[in-house]
């Protein structure tokens, strides 16, 4: 494998290439580009991407892929021991996803281990777990029988990785044999150990054929029982008795992961694994607890711990709310009395210009009707002439020496006759 960059497009590509002592070999040249052709169909994150394939001027056979950092699914798993089982469920949930768009383009993978999946580091330093190596693959809808075995007879594969069916050499393998794969896997990931052993290769064929396999709760007692039951199901020997498509294992192990993690498990487009150390190495999950099946008394507290204090939360947020609510006058009330004082306000300015207005007319209308009394100066008056009055009625002279008209004792106006 080579590390590779194109200079007009300034990206990074890895290059495959089948090994010398291969390239003369026809059914080890049809497998390698049996890869190009397989991954070339599947469009999946959790599925390497294959760009190119040729041969080289000297006849090497080789493949264009994504350039991949991080490290192996195996060196992980050898590096820590075991994974914890929320993580685990998680990982192989998003690689069956992978493989469930195999499945449906009629590929079969028939060599799934951890060495062939890659945690791979993205940009943002997210770790995807990709599926590694589809050159055994097999296509279920044509005749491809001639690749399930090599030239002198040997089952291709992994040993401790086969179905009972690729054990037995059956020609007919359909997709249930990946989904044996990933129960192995998920098992030794687990519980640190594959459920099937033996000192050599025949005695492990006979044993994945015929003995059962101790439940992954009786080696670990910390993994969960509903996840045990998964992995049980999944290695069913009989693959009508086994969990049916790739899809079904991955709901059922999100299922699983949402309740171990109390939250909704989102694999795609999502961080799978946050990275705490960056991007050149991948932190270790599993705590040494889950290696003997115990959980710490810290971590058996943490999840009741943040459940009550949630829960109290909660509970004053919603007892201030309602305190609040029942403190603060109603709106509406405000309102409409604010309305109404405004309204009595406005009525009472009125009356009290109305009251004005009318005041106002009042003395206007008194100034109107009050007599006006005229002075006449003593040289103004006519000559002195004998004026016949009433007896009671007499003409005297003013302070001020004016005269002042004689006036009817009745009350009324100055006295007038036709004499005067």
């Amino acid at each position: 494998m080579w590390a590779a960059r194109n200079e007009l497009t300034d990206r990074d590509f890895a290059i495959k290439f089948l090994h010398s002592k291969l390239a003369d070999n026809k059914d080890a040249l049809n497998r390698f580009f049996l890869e190009a052709r397989a991954c070339g169909q599947i469009k999946h994150p959790a599925v390497v991407d294959v760009y190119d394939m040729g041969q080289a001027e000297d006849g090497s056979a080789y493949l264009v892929m994504e350039l991949l950092e991080g490290e192996g699914f195996d060196q992980r798993l050898g590096r820590a021991g075991v994974f914890r089982p929320a993580d685990a469920a998680a990982w192989i949930a998003f690689i069956a996803r992978g493989l469930e768009e195999a499945h449906v383009r009629g590929l079969v993978h028939r060599d799934l281990k951890p060495a062939n999946i890659f945690f791979a580091l993205d940009d943002r330093g997210d770790v995807i777990p990709k599926v590694l190596d589809f050159g055994v693959s097999k296509a279920t809808g044509i005749n491809n029988a001639e690749f399930a075995k090599t030239s002198t007879g040997a089952v291709l594969g992994s040993p401790a990785y086969m179905s009972p069916e690729q054990a037995r050499g059956d020609t007919d393998v359909d997709s249930r044999s990946d989904v044996w794969s990933l129960g192995i896997i998920l098992y030794e990931s687990l519980t640190g150990k594959p459920p099937f052993d033996a000192p050599n290769y025949n005695a492990l064929m006979l044993a994945i054929i015929t003995k059962a396999h101790r439940p992954v709760c009786e080696v670990a007692p910390g993994v969960p029982v509903e996840l045990s039951q998964v992995i049980d199901q999944a290695l069913a020997k009989d693959r009508k008795d086994r969990v049916g498509t790739a899809r079904e294992l991955a709901d059922r192990l999100e299922s699983v992961a949402a309740k171990l993690t109390d939250s909704p498990l989102q694999l795609y487009g999502t961080r799978v694994l946050t990275m705490a150390g960056g991007a050149s190495t991948i932190p270790r999950t599993t705590q040494n607890s889950w290696a003997d099946g115990q959980l710490s008394a810290s971590q058996r507290r943490s999840p009741t711990a943040m459940l009550a204090a949630g829960l109290v939360a909660a509970t004053l947020l919603v007892g201030g709310a309602v305190a609040f609510l029942r403190l603060r006058p109603p709106l509406v009330a405000v309102a409409g009395r604010s309305a109404v004082a405004l309204r009595e306000s406005v009525a009472r300015l009125h009356g009290e210009l109305d009251r004005a207005r009318s005041e106002a007319a009042l003395v206007q209308r008194a100034k109107d009707a009050q007599p006006l009394e005229t002075a006449i100066e003593p040289s103004e008056l006519p000559p002195a002439r004998t004026v016949v009055t009433a007896p009671s009625v007499s003409a005297k002279p003013t302070a001020a020496g004016r005269v002042a008209a004689p006036r009817d004792p009745r009350g009324g106006g100055p006295v007038t006759s036709p004499g005067f």
